[in-house]
């Protein structure tokens, strides 16, 4: 478990400071709603590259696995509208 954990720990860092740098710039963005959905959009995008590129690195993409990021992506979206009223 520990050398798994430390084999993609810079992964797990990267996706939190993705995550972490988009709730910061909605949050900071609140005056502008299209500026926001912009950035919830932007971080989602980014989130689903990131899960790609990291399923490909460890040779585990497929169809599936790409419909089931896209779609956690949206699924995403759809909250942080409903979340921060865009």
């Amino acid at each position: 478990m520990k050398k798994q954990l430390k084999k993609h720990l810079m992964y797990y860092v990267s996706f939190a400071i993705i995550q972490s740098i988009g709730f910061v710039f909605v949050l900071l963005t609140a005056y502008d709603k299209q500026v926001q959905l912009l950035i919830i959009t932007l971080t989602t995008f980014f989130y689903i590259i990131w899960a790609l590129a990291h399923q490909y690195i460890h040779h585990h993409l497929n169809a599936k696995i790409m419909v089931e990021y896209i779609l956690i992506g949206t699924l995403g979206v759809a909250v942080s509208l409903l979340l921060f009223n865009v």
